[in-house]
């Protein structure tokens, strides 16, 4: 975040930077290796955890009754650590990457129930990038009040917020944090289908950009 404003008067890096990531993302949902299924089963059946299991289970129950059980994360583990770390930098920097690496990992290690997965996935994604954000708009208003010596702290956040595209973002999270959890209590697209809809939209986006980034 706080590169950002650097960052900001070169956009074409910027351009080529979120290709790079978008492409990047909708290529390992669509060729990675997923497990065997019948062996993802197992590897979360989290009733035979016995009391000398390093793993830890964990349950979450619903206001509806649904009971929901999944593995702790496990500590020390440093290739997850080194991944969550680099979406967060990616967040800071362009607004996005640590939902996308962290929902594989809830799914995959945690064995998380994909509505718990994308509930837990959002949650972190709102605080990394309410940080990003606050840090990315406090430099930002701050070269503006150094510039102008009338401006202050909150007049050049004001100037430097861009309202206009707030205002249709904050509805249309809202109606997204709706619909989101009907889909997914409803099982109306299966995991698979998700998946691939996720990839074809990412490979769109940044094919867009990396255009945009090779005509300068």
């Amino acid at each position: 975040a706080i590169a950002a404003p650097s960052l900001a008067s070169n956009p074409t890096l910027l351009r080529g930077v979120y290709a790079s990531l978008m492409i990047g993302l909708a290529l390992y949902l669509t060729f990675s290796e997923k497990p065997d299924e019948k062996m993802l089963m197992e590897e979360c059946d989290v009733g035979d955890l016995d009391d000398n299991s390093a793993l830890v289970s964990r349950q979450l129950s619903t206001a509806d009754g649904t009971a929901y059980e999944y593995l702790a994360p496990q500590k020390g583990n440093w290739k997850s650590t080194a991944i969550t770390a680099g979406g967060s930098g990616l967040t800071g920097l362009l607004g996005v990457g640590v939902g996308e690496v962290m929902l594989p990992q809830l799914v995959r290690k945690c064995c998380m129930p994909i509505p718990v997965a994308a509930g837990t996935s959002v949650a972190i994604v709102v605080v990394t990038a309410l940080t990003a954000a606050i840090v990315q708009f406090l430099t930002l208003a701050t070269m503006v009040s150094s510039t102008d010596a009338d401006a202050g702290i909150v007049s050049g956040l004001i100037e430097v917020v861009p309202w206009r595209l707030v205002q249709f973002t904050i509805p249309g999270a809202l109606i997204g944090g709706q619909v989101a959890p009907y889909l997914a209590s409803r099982k109306i697209f299966s995991d698979d289908d998700i998946e691939q809809f996720t990839a074809a939209l990412f490979g769109i986006i940044g094919i867009a950009f990396g255009v945009k980034f090779l005509s300068g």
